[in-house]
């Protein structure tokens, strides 16, 4: 895993049970893999970019404690970083910042799901909704990787209208400047949904047998058909969506044939290929990171707009005392 400068990257362990009939798979190798997978796909960080954005993050804190002159110094740094990186490569775009790993293990079968599916909603039906929050909340099977990153072609100029204002001693506006850079940050969410992976795992275990194993494929298969059951109803797919209808058909193509002239290598490959494709079809889902500095700049905009509003009353005290 990438080393991040900007925030310290959460790595939770990756916990998991055995559930239901998994064979030689297992679901931490599993989980690992796709981190390296993720980790040799995502784009190497300019060490650059690193230290502009922490120099803008501690330009607010400057700003906020009047240390204008050292915040203009930071500005000033972090333009020049984002100016080498993308002299160094103009095509730079969208550069992660930040790595968070979260993994959730629920090993319980498919009829366990179900009865607790079933048990949810007699609960609230009778309007007992905390319990039913309670007792559907465990029902994650997943590895969620969060990637904060930052877009080069729109952030570096919020630093420099930021430091110009600054210059004029608009500290409002370098601090609003600032914030709009901030919230055009992204925050890509991947999930990767363990029963969806297994299943992939047991019908490539399954498709490597010797051809007098038909027993041991079977069971391999019936496991895949079992993992790809309990993804449908933690709602990773739709029991009727198309990806999901063929997979099963497939499967059950491929269990016929074992049973009579074993002609599956070309069932094997086409299932495993719609295995991949509703992978990458439940994979990722963008959405917009929360401003990390937005409080602080209304917190900011509120003491300056209290601080005008006092100075303004004093004024116009004075100004009767002097009318009088």
């Amino acid at each position: 895993m990438k080393k991040r400068l900007l925030l310290s990257v959460l790595t939770c362990g990756l916990l998991f049970g055995m559930g239901t009939l998994q064979a030689s798979t297992d679901t931490k190798t599993l989980m690992e893999q796709q981190v390296t997978q993720h980790t040799q796909e995502q784009q190497q960080t300019p060490r650059e970019v690193l230290s502009g954005i922490q120099a803008t993050f501690n330009a607010v804190h400057l700003i906020e404690t009047g240390k204008l002159d050292e915040a203009k110094s930071l500005l000033q740094q972090a333009t020049n970083d984002f100016e080498t990186a993308l002299k160094a490569n103009p095509d730079l775009d969208i550069v992660p910042l930040e790595e968070r790993l979260i993994a959730y293990s629920y090993t319980g079968s498919s009829d366990d799901i179900q009865a607790t599916l079933d048990l949810s909603v007699k609960l609230i039906k009778e309007h007992d909704t905390q319990a039913a929050i309670a007792l559907l909340s465990p029902l994650k099977d997943e590895l969620d990787i969060n990637v904060v990153a930052i877009p080069m072609k729109l952030y570096p100029a919020s630093t420099k209208t930021a430091q110009q204002a600054l210059e004029k001693g608009d500290t409002v506006a370098a601090l609003s400047a600032l914030s709009v850079g901030f919230g055009t940050l992204l925050n890509s969410q991947i999930i990767l949904p363990t029963p969806l992976l297994v299943a992939e795992d047991l019908v490539i275990e399954a498709s490597m047998l010797d051809k007098s194993k038909k027993e041991e494929a079977k069971a391999l298969l019936a496991g895949a058909k079992e993992e790809l059951k309990r993804a449908e109803l933690l709602g990773y797919t739709k029991k009727h969506a198309p990806e999901y209808v063929q997979l099963n058909d497939s499967i059950e193509k491929i269990e016929k044939e074992i049973k009579g002239k074993n002609k599956v290598v070309k069932l094997y490959e086409k299932l495993k290929a719609e295995f991949k494709k509703l992978l990458h079809d439940t994979r990722t889902d963008k959405v917009s990171v929360t401003n990390p500095a937005e409080k602080k700049v209304e917190q900011f905009q509120r003491q300056e707009a209290q601080k005008a509003l006092k100075e303004t009353q004093t004024f116009r005290h004075e100004a009767q005392q002097d009318a009088k």
